[in-house]
């Protein structure tokens, strides 16, 4: 068994992450874009922010899942968990009887590997996945803090990756896909759907047929793929997307007087 430790690769300019030992401006972890099984994505914040984009769906050690973040926001809680606020750049999430289940934190160092100081953001957490396997043990970018080849990942990304371990063509290009939107897109939505209700935010659809289904858009943070088909679907514009929805509307009205 193969394993990762104290690489750089593809170092961001003022922000990096360092997981299992790895310095990088962007990772992936996990079965990215899964609804119930563990991933981990930490896309590189844009020059002027210093804090980190953390995009995930953490499971408890019986492979449930406890929480999805998506860029730091609390989507999904089954597990009633809750988010705190550090002094510094980052936050903690607990679980429904307080105990600490993920903590991210950055601070503005030196690296080791690096010539000048830039923002380092590590993780502290256990990461499960649905078959109750611990596939990570993350300490705070600590020195025993390694990534096992089992474990499907990808480091330090700008435009290709700077290593990938797992992963096929098509996982690739969804990792691609939420890295360059920030973690805004983590979802792929195929195959045959009928009377569903559908929320494309978040989502990329691949070879997907909608039939009879009521689609709910809000954000605009979703990607149609190749393949596609919508067939007498019901779609409902809410929140941003609502507000431009109506207005596209008062100006089409406004040409038609």
């Amino acid at each position: 068994m193969s394993t990762l430790i104290r690489n750089v690769m593809n170092p961001g300019k003022y922000n990096n992450y360092l997981i299992g030992g790895n310095l990088c401006n962007a990772f992936a972890l996990g079965e990215i874009g899964s609804l119930d099984d563990f991933f981990v994505v930490g896309a590189e914040p844009d020059d002027e922010s210093n804090y980190p984009l953390i995009t995930a769906n953490i499971l408890d050690s019986e492979g449930e899942t406890l929480f999805r973040l998506v860029k730091n926001v609390l989507v999904f809680n089954p597990g009633h968990c809750s988010k705190i606020l550090g002094d510094h750049i980052g936050y903690e999430i607990h679980d429904s009887a307080g105990n600490l289940i993920f903590k991210v934190s950055t601070k503005f160092e030196r690296p080791e590997q690096l010539p000048e100081e830039c923002y380092v953001t590590t993780i502290e957490a256990n990461f499960f996945d649905k078959a109750n396997k611990l596939v990570f043990h993350a300490k705070s970018g600590g020195e025993d803090e390694k990534i096992e080849s089992f474990c499907k990942s990808a480091f330090g990304f700008s435009g290709g990756f700077g290593m990938v371990m797992g992963y096929n063509q098509d996982e690739i290009e969804l990792v691609k896909l939420a890295l360059l939107t920030k973690g805004a897109v983590n979802q792929r939505l195929t195959g045959e759907h009928n009377n569903e209700k559908i929320e494309l935010e978040g989502r990329i659809l691949q070879n997907a047929n909608l039939k009879n289904c009521e689609i709910t858009i809000r954000d605009g943070n979703f990607i149609i793929g190749p393949n596609n088909s919508f067939d007498s679907c019901k779609f409902n514009f809410v929140e941003k997307a609502g507000q431009i929805y109506n207005l596209v509307q008062m100006l089409s009205a406004q040409k038609t007087q």
